[in-house]
């Protein structure tokens, strides 16, 4: 009996690792192809004033209500993060999309 317990219990850790690697894999591909996330658990959006210095956070929900005339003049970057990753496109004085482990954190310039 404690067998089959410790057998089943591997199986269902080797099926939830292969999920979490197919969702890792799918959204690093959609990133790379400059396509949003699909598995992002929290998105938000943290816009910049001239000098550089964090304005407010917003959640993603209320930057998409801007028109895109405003957001192309505004200075912000994206954040997604998913299962273990973040995601964080860039439309500041340098574009960029940056995909890696859950523990990175925001670029403030470009020498960052």
């Amino acid at each position: 009996m404690k067998n089959k317990i410790i057998f089943i219990s591997k199986i269902l850790l080797i099926v939830l690792l292969a999920i979490w690697v197919f969702v890792v894999v799918i959204d690093y591909f959609k990133v790379k192809k400059g396509n949003d996330a699909m598995f992002c658990i929290k998105e938000e959006v943290r816009v910049y004033n001239a000098s550089k210095e964090l304005e407010k956070t917003m959640k993603l929900g209320e930057f998409n209500q801007l028109s895109d005339d405003v957001k192309n003049n505004m200075s912000y970057t994206y954040m997604c993060l998913g299962l273990g990753y973040k995601v964080y496109r860039y439309h500041r004085d340098f574009n960029a999309i940056e995909f890696g482990p859950f523990f990175i954190s925001e670029r403030q310039g470009i020498d960052s």
